[in-house]
């Protein structure tokens, strides 16, 4: 799992910082992003192992990104979680609904950020 490579898109500087430097700790290569339109871009020039998405984000909530990129995008083969501080109930239906694979809340912690991210990527 070492190397693998994640992007994460969270438009508060603090939960990218944090969140990026404790999967860079453990191995993983780490794209931080602010915006949706950054991870399109990005998502042109290379293909990730997965990809973090906030919900609330400025300008398109990140379920709704989400399913732009695997509807017109036809990004398919990338594993996308929702990452959100949102309610739990809230964040899994939202998760169900746009097609994500799974969802990690922010509330949760480091540590089980880590531990999530690495069962998705087994």
């Amino acid at each position: 799992m070492l190397g693998k490579k994640i992007f994460i898109v969270d438009d508060s500087e603090f939960i990218l910082a944090a969140a990026s430097e404790a999967l860079r700790q453990t191995g993983f290569q780490v794209v931080s992003l602010s915006r949706w339109e950054q991870l399109d871009q990005r998502l042109k020039e290379e293909t990730p192992d997965l990809v973090l998405m906030d919900v609330n984000m400025p300008e398109m909530f990140g379920d709704f990104a989400l399913m732009f990129f695997k509807e017109q995008r036809g990004i398919t083969q990338v594993p996308f979680l929702l990452f959100s501080d949102i309610d739990i109930k809230e964040l899994e239906q939202r998760s169900k609904e746009c097609g994500a694979n799974g969802f990690i809340s922010k509330g949760w912690g480091i540590e089980r950020l880590l531990e999530e991210v690495q069962k998705y990527l087994r």
